[in-house]
């Protein structure tokens, strides 16, 4: 059977009516039943509060020119103070030799359900897309749970009865290193630029894989494997995203764990 999205009327009509308006309620929403769901409940109206949309999305030039230019110049000096703290990076002196990959902003306005702005984020990244093979990026490939075996421990959840746990890891990529083998370089972030006495700017060789980066998934996959065996988890042979103890078990896709 299709799943279509319900109708006013049938929402108005349904068992669950009864109880958002006990839920607004205990809240001191004073409204009528029908303006609560037509205005807050109803997922074509929050869809249509939530969507994104290019204005949600800027670039670096229309979010610094913009009615929010404020808070996401806020948010683009919060992520190069947080950059910096991490370590990710030396400022140097650019060479001839040297592959520059060109860098980004991505600049996100979020949203609560009913379209109402939650936050402003900044995050620098570097063009992937300019890297070169055996220059500075070698491996990329980097496995992620397969569905055989979340399917296996959520019916192992049910008949042992266990408890779930889910976690996210922030800034994922940020924490996993470079080895010394890979250099790679990247244009500082704009608005943020450094130039020597001739006038030449500078760029960053990064110590950290930055968002954007071919071997960032890889190198950061190898970063949680590190941490959970030193944890006292096993890797299984049967899959390489799944982590066993003798109390927890443990699976990882990118940057989502699940615990039992």
């Amino acid at each position: 059977m299709e799943w279509e999205v319900p109708s006013m009327e049938v929402l108005l009509r349904s068992p669950i009516a009864c109880f958002i308006g006990f839920s607004a309620s205990r809240i001191g929403y004073t409204g009528t039943i029908d303006d609560l769901i037509c205005t807050w409940v109803h997922p074509l109206r929050l869809q249509a509060k939530a969507a994104a949309s290019k204005e949600d999305n800027p670039t670096w030039w229309q979010a610094m020119n913009g009615p929010f230019l404020a808070e996401y110049w806020q948010a683009a000096c919060v992520e190069v103070e947080t950059l910096e703290e991490m370590d990710a990076w030396d400022v140097v002196e650019r060479e001839p030799e040297m592959n520059v990959l060109p860098s980004t902003w991505a600049f996100k306005c979020k949203r609560f359900p009913d379209g109402l702005i939650k936050k402003f984020k900044a995050r620098f990244c570097a063009r992937g897309n300019k890297q070169i093979e055996g220059i500075d990026y070698f491996e990329t490939f980097a496995p992620v749970v397969q569905w055989i075996t979340i399917r296996l421990m959520l019916i192992l959840e049910c008949l042992l009865g266990s408890v779930s746990k889910q976690g996210n890891v922030t800034c994922a990529f940020l924490h996993a290193h470079l080895p010394e083998y890979e250099r790679v370089y990247v244009e500082m972030p704009l608005g943020f630029k450094q130039y020597n006495k001739q006038g030449t700017a500078k760029v960053l060789k990064l110590k950290r894989t930055l968002y954007g980066l071919k071997q960032s998934p890889r190198a950061f996959w190898k970063f949680v494997t590190e941490k959970l065996v030193n944890c006292g988890m096993a890797q299984s042979d049967l899959d390489p995203c799944l982590f066993v103890s003798n109390s927890i078990i443990c699976v990882v896709y990118v940057d989502d764990l699940l615990f039992w």
